[in-house]
C-alpha cells in the first residue's frame, strides 16, 4: 500500500491548553469526520471476508505504521489520517491518533463503532484514555494500538461510550 499520496493539510488542531477530556472528544470526533474521503481510498484495502478480521487488519496496521509516542497533557492534539500519517515517523501517535485511524476506517467500511474514553484511576471519573470500539455480530470487538494484542481491553473503572455511526 503506497501512503505517498496521502498529503495533508500541515494544520494541526491544538484541542487547548490543559484541555478537558470533553474538549478532547470532541476534537478527535470532528478529526473522524474530516478523514472520511481519505478512509474511503484505504478501506479496500482493509476489506475481508468477516468484519472481525476487517478489525484485525486495521489494528495491525495503525500499530505497524504509527509508533506510540505520548503526548505532553499540556498539548493533545487531534490529527486527521493524512496529517497522522505525515508525522507517524518524526512524531509517532497517541491513541487519540490510532482511534481516529481506526474509527473512520470502521465507517468507511460501515463498521459499527464508537470512541470509548476510559478512566482507570479509582478516584476520578475523569477519562485518561480513548479507543475505538468496533461492533460485529452483537460483540464488541476492541481497537486498541496501544495495547499489544487485538481485541483486548486495559482495564478500567468509569467508560463513556460516543457512537459515530
Amino acid at each position: 500500500m503506497n501512503l505517498g499520496y496521502f498529503k495533508a493539510n500541515n494544520k494541526n488542531i491544538t484541542v487547548s491548553r490543559f484541555q478537558s477530556s470533553g474538549e478532547i472528544a470532541g476534537a478527535i470526533v470532528k478529526a473522524v469526520k474530516e478523514s472520511k474521503a481519505s478512509a474511503e481510498k484505504l478501506a479496500p484495502y482493509f476489506k475481508n471476508r468477516s468484519k472481525y478480521e476487517s478489525c484485525k487488519l486495521i489494528f495491525l496496521f495503525t500499530k505497524s505504521v504509527l509508533p506510540y509516542v505520548k503526548e505532553p497533557a499540556s498539548i493533545q492534539t487531534a490529527k486527521t489520517i493524512n496529517r497522522i500519517l505525515q508525522d507517524a515517523k518524526t512524531k509517532g501517535g497517541d491513541c487519540k491518533h490510532f482511534s481516529t485511524i481506526s474509527s473512520a476506517l470502521c465507517i468507511a467500511l460501515n463498521i459499527p463503532c464508537c470512541l470509548r474514553l476510559i478512566s482507570q484511576s479509582y478516584d476520578t471519573k475523569q477519562p485518561n484514555h480513548i479507543y475505538c470500539v468496533a461492533f460485529v455480530n452483537g460483540k464488541e470487538v476492541i481497537l486498541d494500538s496501544v495495547l499489544k494484542n487485538f481485541d483486548t481491553e486495559a482495564r478500567y473503572n468509569y467508560k463513556y461510550d460516543i457512537k459515530l455511526n
